[in-house]
């Protein structure tokens, strides 16, 4: 797995754990944008940040997007929000996939078929915990769901 490196903290870690951003050229002669991308889509490494409840305020206020890029960016003052938005519409397409493939179990239903069960907390999205059965696209949407949990306060009501 590709290891990707914290704009804040400058620990590095695999790529899945982290948040990632990318920059998107906006139309003719407005620049470049920093842009959430949790669907790992947008061309080039991206720019990486480890999944914290004021993680990207943070990144935003210190400046850290145009610095990594090492050119002049556009970063919305609204990105914190509009990351979080992304980051939970991504979920929430990820675990609707899951449940059209028929991976997404009852609990009492969970290993009757062999399948070792992946077992994740979808609480993020007001579902609760899920039992899923084991395959790419199920552990993507486990891994998927840590990373918003970790990116959302604990007191948070995120369910709405």
């Amino acid at each position: 797995m590709p290891q990707r490196r914290c704009l804040l903290t400058g620990q590095r870690a695999q790529a899945e754990t982290l948040l990632r951003f990318a920059i998107v050229t906006m139309a003719a002669g407005q620049g470049e944008a920093v842009e959430p991308d949790p669907a790992h889509r947008f061309p080039g490494r991206g720019l990486w940040l480890a999944p914290a409840p004021d993680a990207v305020a943070m990144a935003v206020a210190k400046g850290m997007f145009p610095r990594a890029a090492k050119r002049k960016l556009q970063v919305p003052a609204d990105l914190p929000a509009r990351s979080l938005a992304a980051w939970k519409a991504h979920v929430a397409g990820q675990v609707t996939k899951a449940r059209r493939a028929g991976l997404v179990l009852a609990d009492a239903a969970a290993g009757e078929d062999g399948a070792t069960p992946l077992s994740c907390n979808a609480a993020s999205l007001g579902l609760g915990w899920l039992v899923l059965k084991s395959a790419p696209l199920t552990r993507r949407a486990a891994a998927d769901l840590a990373l918003l949990a970790r990116l959302l306060p604990v007191s948070q009501d995120i369910g709405r």
